[in-house]
């Protein structure tokens, strides 16, 4: 639309400025005509000696205008201006340095009559078309780009007001009431309906799974809870060394099992919606329980440095789950290294950071380690896990308004933590 008026404007300006420059011209022409005429005329019946004096009156008569008019005989200049050349018709005078000199010759009665006059505007008029040309042409460009954007916002405002109900929809919640009310326009609300359509089958489908995940989990976590303990009794009893032995791999199993399933329960809890975070939480409390809930041979291989007590506002039980699951995973890639935990506090942050000694996450799945059951290439290779460890830290960060990044490190991994202060909202992280 803006090529299309600059086009246009240009071709109009440049039009309108050329149909003036030969009006001008063709007036100019006209009157050096009708001078040169009338001294054709007036000498017709006069000799030589009268006409030179009538030419020498006339172009006193006419000095007053800019016009200098000289009447010949053949090539034989008679009176008037002397310097004057011979020229039959209206033209530019070719002559050096008389570039903006106009002359009209007119022959009759076997003389002939120059009229001459120096035009300095009219040349430059023509030299400053396309100057004016150029200057209407972005006049017009700039007042057509500010009508179209105001025009073009009033005609997309009903998709605006669209995107805006859009934004508005929480994770589990209901669709916003703009969403359900009719569009100024039946496009647009066509585009409406579908989408209602669509997010309602969304809904629905996403509903049921949690459901059945919320269901199956809570149908395991009785069974489960009973083997384990009957394990752990016959685990207390003597056995055979094999009976042992396979005693201890059923309760691995079985206890990998109870996390998996509380997992699932978070998961499938955590999506139904944004928490009130009313309950103040301290994340250095909530690090030395899980510390104090690890073996003590992993106990050791923990540095924690705790600037701040780290309140916030959030749901103890979630940032439990998520704090174990980051010193968890931080311990088993860690390769027998250290883990490096510390807690400090910024002007608009507080920042839960680990770090271990392993083999790192590249770059290209530093994003990807968030999403529910993905497993990068070296942790399908060497280590057990379900890949919903990372996706449970990322729903329960959002669902506390902060921001879950892996850094660049040169050693290992290190994961961030940014839990906003006094409800700050923290930027969207890349798990969230």
């Amino acid at each position: 639309m803006l090529a299309v008026t600059l086009a246009g404007s240009a071709l109009t300006a440049g039009a309108t400025g050329l149909i003036a420059y030969r009006l001008l011209l063709a007036g100019e022409d006209r009157r050096l005509r009708d001078a040169a005429v009338d001294l054709v005329e007036e000498s017709a019946r006069m000799t030589a000696a009268e006409a030179a004096a009538a030419a020498h009156d006339e172009q006193k008569e006419l000095s007053a205008f800019g016009i200098h008019i000289a009447l010949f005989s053949g090539n034989e200049w008679l009176g008037g201006t002397p310097g004057v050349p011979v020229h039959v018709g209206c033209d530019w005078s070719r002559l050096p340095g008389e570039s903006g000199v106009r002359l009209c010759g007119v022959p009759g009665h076997g003389r002939l009559a120059v009229a001459m006059e120096r035009l300095e505007s009219i040349p430059l008029l023509r030299l400053a078309l396309p100057l004016a040309a150029l200057i209407a042409a972005g006049c017009s460009a700039l007042l057509s780009l500010w009508v179209s954007r105001r025009v073009a916002r009033w005609a997309a405002r009903p998709l605006t007001e669209l995107s805006e109900a859009l934004s508005r929809i929480e994770p589990g919640g209901p669709l916003p009431a703009p969403l359900h009310a009719p569009a100024r326009y039946s496009e647009v609300n066509a585009v409406r309906t579908a989408l209602v359509d669509l997010l309602t089958r969304l809904h629905e489908a996403l509903d049921q799974s949690r459901r059945f995940a919320a269901n199956a989990a809570h149908e395991l976590r009785t069974p489960l809870t009973t083997l384990r303990a009957e394990l752990e009794l016959q685990a207390e009893t003597p056995q055979p060394t094999d009976t042992a032995q396979a005693l201890e791999r059923m309760l691995r199993t079985v206890t990998s099992l109870g996390v998996l399933v509380e997992r699932l329960l978070v998961l499938a809890d955590g999506t139904r919606g944004a928490l009130e975070l009313s309950e103040p939480v301290s994340l250095s409390d909530i690090v030395e329980d899980v510390l104090r809930a690890l073996p003590e041979g992993e106990q050791r291989r923990i540095e924690v440095e705790a600037l701040t007590r780290g309140i916030i506002p959030g749901d103890g039980h979630l940032l439990r789950q998520l704090v174990d699951n980051v010193v968890e995973n931080a311990l088993k890639f860690s390769n027998g290294g250290r883990v490096r935990v510390s807690l400090q506090q910024t002007g608009e942050a507080t920042l839960l950071e680990v770090r271990d000694e392993g083999p790192g996450i590249a770059p290209e799945d530093s994003m990807r380690v968030f999403e529910p059951f993905y497993r990068t290439p070296n942790a399908r290779a060497g280590k057990q896990g379900h890949g919903i460890g990372l996706s449970l830290v990322a729903l329960v960060a959002q669902a506390h308004r902060a921001h879950a990044e892996f850094l660049p490190s040169p050693r290992g991994a290190h994961l961030r933590l940014s839990f906003p202060r006094d409800g700050h909202p923290g930027a969207p992280g890349p798990g969230c």
